[in-house]
């Protein structure tokens, strides 16, 4: 076998560098009691309140299932509230949820700082833009649904 499988292997490599930078994000966010995941859905809401739990599962590119888990676990905290009228429901950020805004922001930050200064500026925001559009390529052959598997 190749010794050098896993360097060009992309599924284990993203993998592992995901891994290393849950751990740096974890780290940065511990502070606040709040995972990253969490925090990141925090700023969707506070740019998109009322945004529906269906959309927010879109930007997020996660299933329905994982979305609630992550709504329940925030409004257990008091961070987000949910409005109903009928079939919709609204997600808003709660008094207690913008009050943490600004930790999140400072959060952020210093997990961006921690990031760049081990890969450099330019090479973060390099590799965040391929990701993302590797992303976006894996996306439209799935539609709107998290959970497909393309064919290949």
């Amino acid at each position: 076998m190749d010794d050098h499988f896993l360097e060009g292997c992309l599924f284990f490599n993203v993998n592992a560098f995901s891994r290393q930078m849950l751990k740096l994000a974890e780290t940065s966010f511990a502070p606040l009691q709040l995972s990253p995941a969490h925090a990141s859905l925090m700023l969707i809401l506070y740019e998109n309140p009322g945004i529906s739990p269906k959309k927010l599962g879109k930007l997020l590119q996660l299933t329905p299932s994982t979305i609630t888990r992550f709504i329940d676990a925030l409004a257990k905290k008091k961070l987000v509230k949910r409005k109903s009228s009928g079939k919709t429901t609204a997600l808003f950020p709660t008094d207690k949820g913008h009050d943490v805004k600004p930790a999140i922001a400072r959060a952020y930050q210093e997990f961006y700082h921690n990031y760049t200064r081990i890969l450099g500026t330019d090479k973060a925001h390099r590799l965040a833009l391929e990701i993302s559009r590797a992303n976006e390529a894996f996306f439209g052959l799935s539609g709107s649904d998290p959970d497909h598997v393309p064919d290949l």
